[in-house]
């Protein structure tokens, strides 16, 4: 503070000795910061709007009627809304800025992108695919959880997934996905890992090519990790990895499970007891399957890579197991946290 002043007393006094008043001089200087800071304001205020667009689909279908909110970060309420037309199109013009676009629909489940940042001077075009609702889904005739099983939803940064748990079959291998589930860990984490045709080497016949994303815990949250678990063998539980599986990544050694967890999109024996694509030949522990949002997976998987990484990964909003009370209170702390 007293640099600044003694600056403005440096440039007031020789306007002074020149015959200038002083009183006089400050209101000039003072007026020419005024002008300043309206000019700064005015340009603000005239920042050119932008666009965001898309089109909205369902199994490769333009879906009319879905209302399309972007959200300000760090903010609640929308700056703008657009609802699809015929074409599935919706079209919006926001201030520059990073928004996150939610979806809704009648028979859909609630889409949501985030991150999505709009430059000046640009026009951004973010397109989904929907997914229907778990009430949508049993009028198709969708199979849903079965006795034995354990509902959980992963609302990922592409939509949500949502996974049958075979506590029956695989209790050692659920209770442990269910534990970091329960202690929130997966929340703010993310699936980091994809493999398909353009990135993997196959190696026939002991290991042929792979189609699977693989995701984990909050890295934030990596020392909280619980020890790792037994292998159960698929030779033991009767489950095989066939496409929508889901199943826990391990190392070369057996018994080194902790909580990453792959989804396969094909169908993959090599990993299951006696196949070779660990040099053990004991497999890997299948433990669950996909009932919901396998589209979301395929997205996910396509997404850019560098080798097999995922870059950027794709977030992992919240996992949860399957329950109105359960989804509410993960929604309610990821918007506190915000």
């Amino acid at each position: 503070m007293s640099s600044g002043l003694t600056s403005l007393k440096t440039i007031a006094e020789p306007k002074r000795r020149a015959g200038l008043p002083f009183g006089h001089m400050l209101r000039r200087i003072f007026a020419i910061f005024l002008l300043v800071v309206a000019g700064r304001v005015l340009f603000a205020g005239q920042a050119v709007p932008v666009t965001l667009s898309g089109v909205v689909r369902w199994e490769e279908k333009p879906q009319s009627g879905i209302t399309v909110s972007a959200i300000p970060s760090g903010r609640a309420t929308p700056a703008g809304t657009a609802t699809t037309g015929a074409d599935g199109i919706y079209k919006l013009t926001l201030p520059p800025g990073v928004y996150r676009l939610e979806l809704k629909g009648e028979g859909f489940a609630t889409a949501v992108r985030t991150g999505i940042v709009l430059l000046p001077d640009s026009t951004t075009e973010v397109n989904v695919v929907l997914e229907k609702s778990g009430a949508a889904l049993a009028d198709l005739g969708v199979p849903g959880v079965k006795k034995g099983e354990v509902g959980v939803q992963i609302m990922t940064t592409f939509g949500v997934i949502m996974l049958a748990i075979d506590t029956a079959h695989a209790p050692v291998t659920s209770a442990n996905f269910l534990k970091y589930v329960d202690a929130r860990m997966y929340n703010g984490g993310r699936f980091h890992r994809a493999t398909r045709p353009d990135n993997y080497v196959p190696q026939p016949p002991n290991r042929p090519a792979m189609e699977l994303i693989q995701g984990g815990i909050n890295p934030a949250r990596q020392s909280e990790a619980f020890p790792p678990i037994p292998l159960e063998r698929t030779s033991v539980t009767g489950l095989k990895h066939v496409a929508g599986t889901v199943s826990m990544a391990r190392g070369a050694e057996a018994d080194t499970a902790t909580s990453d967890f792959f989804i396969l999109l094909d169908d993959q024996p090599s990993l299951d007891f006696g196949g070779k694509r660990f040099d053990d030949a004991q497999g890997a522990a299948a433990f669950g399957r996909v009932i919901f949002g396998i589209n979301v997976v395929r997205q996910i998987q396509r997404r850019p890579v560098k080798g097999q990484e995922l870059t950027p990964p794709i977030g992992i909003l919240w996992a949860t197991r399957q329950g109105p009370e359960e989804i509410k209170s993960q929604k309610s702390e990821v918007k506190s946290q915000k």
